[in-house]
């Protein structure tokens, strides 16, 4: 809560990488929320995801959600209702982010809130060593796509979740 009010804070990682690629938030958790997300995520990636998965809520199953992801020709894939930990490295991702931004009732103004979220993410992405990749979303990322670079193009496999 900030100030008494919800803030809704949605994500797209790469499940490969763990890199956050696109992120919205809004004081609603309706569809537009989720899609703004999505779009910036297709839009920073140059090589598409073939999987989309998320839990099944209403605007993850929204017709508008679903035709941008049957449009760029991703599967949704979706976790089974009150099977909260199939999405589990986003649920630890979102645990972390909470604990990591601190209260939010901290930051005096919205905008205060909204740029401190965004430094998170970026320091997320770009500093922040990820145990299981032993470096950062994005060099970890950039390591692989030089190493793919030298011995083929890089495969459709990755998934967002």
């Amino acid at each position: 809560m900030f100030h008494g009010k919800f803030i809704y804070l949605s994500t797209v990682m790469d499940l490969f990488t763990r890199e956050i690629l696109g992120w919205s938030i809004a004081n609603n958790h309706e569809r537009y929320l989720v899609i703004d997300a999505l779009n910036m995520a297709i839009s920073k990636t140059w090589v598409l995801p073939r999987y989309h998965h998320s839990d099944q809520g209403s605007e993850y199953d929204s017709n508008d959600y679903i035709k941008i992801l049957s449009d760029n020709k991703i599967i949704v894939s979706m976790s089974k209702k009150g099977h909260l930990w199939e999405n589990g490295f986003q649920e630890s991702s979102y645990s972390q982010f909470k604990v990591d931004l601190g209260r939010p009732d901290q930051y005096e103004t919205l905008g205060e809130l909204i740029e401190a979220i965004y430094l998170h993410i970026n320091y997320y992405n770009k500093n922040r060593i990820h145990t299981t990749l032993k470096t950062s979303p994005i060099k970890f990322r950039d390591q692989y796509y030089l190493k793919s670079l030298t011995i083929s193009s890089p495969q459709r496999q990755r998934q967002l979740v």
